[in-house]
């Protein structure tokens, strides 16, 4: 695994006010995956539309098919795009673990930490089951 260019993820900019502009679209994409999409289809569509992962690489990572990769990831472009549509009257503030999620995530990308940001999309999306005795 290779890091991502810098110009893949952020656009290289020279004017401090522009890139406190792009860090702040990062933050609020982020905001919207947290606020509309349940972990499994946010981890798919940042894998799949921000780090340009192929299917069958994050279908690994969430130990699940490319079918059901490629299916949560059209249900998350068209969650996000319908509420685009929408005109809220306020937006809805984040919890605290939710604003805790959020600091992770953009921390791990502006920092270009992709290990930490997969490690984080995997934990957030998987789900697991206790031991159960037999």
């Amino acid at each position: 695994l290779e890091p991502m260019p810098d110009g893949r993820i952020l656009p290289s900019v020279q004017d401090p006010a522009e890139a406190a502009v792009a860090r702040e679209s990062v933050r609020l994409a982020f905001v919207a995956a947290l606020q509309h999409l349940p972990p499994k289809q946010r981890a798919v569509l940042i894998l799949r539309e921000v780090l340009a992962w192929k299917a069958a690489e994050v279908a690994e990572l969430l130990e699940t098919s490319v079918a059901s990769v490629n299916s949560a990831l059209q249900r998350a472009r068209a969650t996000l795009t319908e509420a685009e549509g929408r005109v809220p009257d306020a937006a809805d503030p984040l919890d605290e673990e939710q604003q805790k999620l959020l600091e992770r995530y953009v921390k791990a990308f502006e920092g270009y930490d992709m290990a930490a940001l997969t490690a984080l999309l995997h934990e957030d999306a998987v789900m697991t089951m206790p031991p159960f005795d037999l």
